[in-house]
C-alpha cells in the first residue's frame, strides 16, 4: 500500500469507529406541556434498538420546575416506587390505549429537565408498540397524560403534533420494532 492510502486509511478508521457507536436512529418532536403552572414546551422521542437488549422506546422531556407541585422523585430510578405501576394514559387521535409504567430520570438534554420513559421489546403487542404504530400515520397527534402516585396532585398534559416529515421519519424508525402486522 502506498503512503498516502495508507495514511488516508489511517486517518478514516477512527471517524468509521466512533460512527459504530453512535446513538440509535431517533426523532424528536417539540410539543406542549401544560401543568399546574401553565403551558410549558415538551419534548417527545422515539427510538428504536434491535438485537440483544433491544427496545422501542419513548421519552417525554419537560423542565421539573415548570411543574414545582408534580413528585417527580417518585418516578426516578430504576426501583422508583411510582415506576411499578400504570400511570401515563397515551392517546393518538381519538384511539386511547393501555395505562403504561413508567421510569424516570434528571438530566436529559437540558439542565432541570426531567425525562419519563417507557420501553417494550421489538415486535411485542405492548400499548407503547401499539402507539407508535398509530403516529406513525398522517396527520396523527399524540396526548400524553402522565399521574402523579397521588391523588391530590393534577396530572401532567402534553400534547404533540408531528410534522409531515417527523411522522415519515416516525414510521421509519418505529417500524424495525413494530409487530409484523403493524409494518405497513
Amino acid at each position: 500500500m502506498n503512503k498516502p492510502a495508507l495514511l488516508l486509511s489511517l486517518l478514516l478508521v477512527p471517524g468509521w469507529a466512533s460512527a459504530q457507536s453512535a446513538s440509535p436512529p431517533q426523532v424528536v418532536v417539540h410539543g406542549t406541556v401544560t401543568t399546574s403552572s401553565g403551558d410549558h414546551p415538551a419534548w417527545f422521542t422515539l427510538m428504536c434498538t434491535q438485537g440483544a437488549g433491544g427496545a422501542l422506546s419513548v421519552q417525554f422531556m419537560l423542565v421539573a420546575e415548570t411543574a414545582p407541585d408534580f413528585p417527580f422523585d417518585s418516578f426516578e430510578g430504576p426501583r422508583a416506587p411510582a415506576s411499578f405501576r400504570p400511570s401515563a394514559t397515551l392517546k393518538v387521535g381519538h384511539r386511547s390505549f393501555a395505562s403504561s409504567a413508567v421510569a424516570g430520570w434528571y438530566g436529559g438534554d437540558m439542565p432541570g429537565a426531567f425525562v419519563f420513559g417507557i420501553a417494550s421489546t421489538p415486535g411485542s403487542s405492548a400499548a407503547i408498540n401499539q402507539v407508535a404504530a398509530a403516529l406513525s400515520k398522517p396527520g396523527a397527534t399524540l396526548d400524553w397524560v402522565q399521574q402523579s402516585n397521588n391523588f391530590q396532585t393534577p396530572p401532567i398534559l402534553a400534547h404533540f403534533a408531528p410534522n409531515a416529515a417527523q411522522t415519515s421519519l416516525l414510521k421509519r424508525i418505529a417500524s424495525p420494532c413494530l409487530p409484523r402486522a403493524e409494518r405497513r
